[in-house]
């Protein structure tokens, strides 16, 4: 582990953990990060447009934006610029994960493997933070008219990137260096990865 990743506050890691969270529905998938830990260099070089070595919050922000665009309108089946709860759930396969079923046990299965594996970029997450397709679909309708707009959408999206880009810039210079912005990937990547185990076993009790 390095000393930035030891530096990173688990607290204000808050933000990682949700954007990974969320990442884990693909039925809110919006705003999930391009790259896992071990990727991150590559990462880096393809959002560091000016090749400055470092990252701005505009240069995080822009790609997202694009890929927010995207996953919108393959969602808008109708094509009349608005999500409806039917369309904000459908998935490429049809099926839409509702983790807020069993966060309780993902929560416990998470900190299970933290402490089997001794990974300490693993960060566990707590039940709230995993909701219900309906509860995603409500907060990001910001007017309650039953619909989400792309402009709705994207205000979570940037929402999301500021708490992120603040999270990684552990020196508060308004930039992100590749270290820090790695060490945060590691994070991610741990979590995710834990997270993803855990579903699994969870979902493959309940088949037995």
């Amino acid at each position: 582990m390095t000393n930035l990743t030891k530096k990173i506050n688990p607290v204000v890691l808050a933000s990682i953990l949700a954007t990974t969270i969320l990442s884990m529905s693909q039925a809110a998938a919006f705003d999930r990060g391009e790259r896992g830990g071990q990727r991150g260099s590559g990462g880096f070089t393809r959002i560091d447009v000016d090749q400055d070595g470092l990252l701005s919050l505009e240069e995080l922000t822009s790609p997202m934006m694009a890929r927010s665009t995207r996953k919108f309108n393959r969602k808008d089946s109708d094509e009349d610029g608005f999500l409806t709860l039917e369309e904000f759930q459908q998935t490429r396969n049809d099926t839409s994960l509702n983790l807020a079923d069993i966060a309780d046990e993902i929560v416990q299965c998470v900190s299970d493997v933290k402490a089997e594996s001794g990974d300490e970029n693993i960060m566990v997450p707590t039940a709230d933070q995993f909701m219900s397709v309906e509860d995603k679909f409500a907060n990001m309708d910001a007017d309650s008219d039953g619909f989400i707009s792309l402009d709705e959408l994207q205000a979570k999206v940037t929402d999301k990137i500021a708490m992120s880009f603040i999270t990684m810039d552990l020196d508060a210079d308004n930039f992100v260096s590749e270290e820090e912005f790695n060490a945060a990937n590691l994070v991610r990547s741990a979590t995710k990865q834990a997270i993803r185990q855990c579903i699994d076993e969870i979902n493959a009790d309940e088949i037995i």
